[in-house]
């Protein structure tokens, strides 16, 4: 079945949803970035870890929902 559409959401901001919807984006996310639980990956310059993935057919195609929680290097950064 073909993936239509990758839909990110951030559980702490949902307002900044990232949605992937062209063939030649989801190829290149896809071949860049596993997409399983716990992977992290990168999103607009940002950097997320993949908490939860569904799945939704429509009309023969997939849509994959991702829940995924920001990572935030700055308070993330070890001090030395």
């Amino acid at each position: 079945m073909e993936i239509r559409k990758i839909t990110f959401t951030d559980s702490k901001n949902t307002e900044n949803t990232v949605v992937i919807d062209t063939n030649e984006n989801i190829s290149s996310f896809l071949e860049t970035f596993r997409l399983e639980v716990d992977e992290v990956i990168e999103l607009n310059d940002a950097m997320y870890t993949v908490k939860a993935i569904s799945e939704k057919v429509i009309d023969a195609k997939n849509e994959i929902l991702v829940d995924v929680e920001f990572i935030d290097l700055i308070e993330n950064q070890p001090t030395a």
